[in-house]
Formats: C-alpha cells, sequence, structure tokens
C-alpha cells in the first residue's frame, strides 16, 4: 500500500455493523478515539467527552458528516464491541510499515490477572512501533511458552528492513530466524 495517512489506513478497515447502523464512518469514528488518545484520554468515557468538548476543530477533519454531531457513546461502545480486534492491529500495521518503524517485542505481565491462587497470570508479547509510539500486535502467551507467542506475532508483521529489538528473554535463535525469514535486516 502507497503511503498515507493514519486515517487513510483506519478507513479501509471493513466495517462490522449493518447497513442501516452506519451513520458515522467507521474510519471517522476510529481516528476520533486516536486523537482524544494522543489528548490524554484513556477511557471510552473519556474519549467521547474530549470529544464532543473539540467537535468544532474534529468533526469535518475527521470526515464526520457536516449536519451530524458528535457520535453518542453508545455508538462508539457497540462499534468496538463488534470490530474484531486483528482488523485494526492491521491496519496499523500497515500504516506504521509505510513509515518505515523500528520494531520492539516485549514480553509484558498483566498487574493484577493473578487472582486465584494455582492460577498463572496473564503474560502477552507486544510489539511497538518505536517511531510512532503505537502497538502493533500482540499475542496471548499460552501454556507458558513465550517464544511461540512471539513467533505467532512475527509471523503477522511487516519486518522487511526493519530493526527489530527483544526483550532479552525472547532473544532466542528461532525469533532471530524467524524476523531474517520475514526480510529483517542481517
Amino acid at each position: 500500500m502507497a503511503k498515507g495517512s493514519l486515517l487513510e489506513h483506519l478507513q479501509t478497515i471493513p466495517d462490522p455493523r449493518r447497513g442501516q447502523g452506519r451513520v458515522y464512518p467507521l474510519g471517522s469514528i476510529l481516528g476520533m478515539l486516536v486523537v482524544a488518545a494522543l489528548n490524554g484520554e484513556s477511557s471510552l468515557r473519556g474519549m467521547w467527552k474530549w470529544a464532543e468538548a473539540h467537535w468544532g476543530r474534529i468533526g469535518e477533519a475527521l470526515g464526520f458528516p457536516r449536519h451530524r454531531g458528535v457520535p453518542q457513546y453508545g455508538t462508539l461502545w457497540n462499534v468496538l464491541a463488534k470490530l474484531p480486534e486483528e482488523a485494526l492491529m492491521a491496519a496499523i500495521a500497515r500504516w506504521a510499515e509505510t513509515e518505515g518503524v523500528r520494531v520492539s517485542l516485549d514480553g509484558k505481565t498483566l498487574r493484577g490477572s493473578k487472582r486465584r491462587a494455582g492460577l498463572p497470570a496473564v503474560q502477552r508479547i507486544a510489539a511497538f512501533g518505536n517511531a510512532v509510539g503505537v502497538l502493533m500486535g500482540s499475542r496471548l502467551v499460552e501454556g507458558n511458552d513465550p517464544i511461540q507467542a512471539a513467533l505467532e506475532l512475527l509471523g503477522a508483521l511487516p519486518l522487511e528492513g526493519r530493526v527489530v529489538s527483544l526483550d532479552a528473554g525472547l532473544n532466542h535463535r528461532r525469533v532471530v530466524e524467524r524476523v531474517l525469514e520475514k526480510g529483517g535486516p542481517v
């Protein structure tokens, strides 16, 4: 795909809503949430409130219909509930690819996820685009095998010509081989 803005890439995501439920363009809704997050909002309600407060400056710029106000909170919630995470992550990865982003793989244990005795804490492997500060993808660590999760994640990312840095726990021959297979620099 040719270079383009993040908004242009978000507009390529297939809309999971039925036809009559598409009052607002999906790409515009996602763009609004991204802009609100970049302005410090971390909850959906906070993003919605931020968009309401700044609607005059962002509505048209993000491609919303002129005669409509900010989407309702329930609309945002419903859109995100139906949106496949993979489709969103793929659009972000395509955008990051056009920006020549370096990729960092890191293992994370989700805080507070070990609540019951005998169950392990939830772990994820995440790929970050360094230059743009964006999560490019993540995989759940299953069976206490972070290497396998890293291999699956790397398989889904565009790596040709990219520098890939690894968490020390992921510095494994199989992981390095996958980066090289996908066109990472030698």
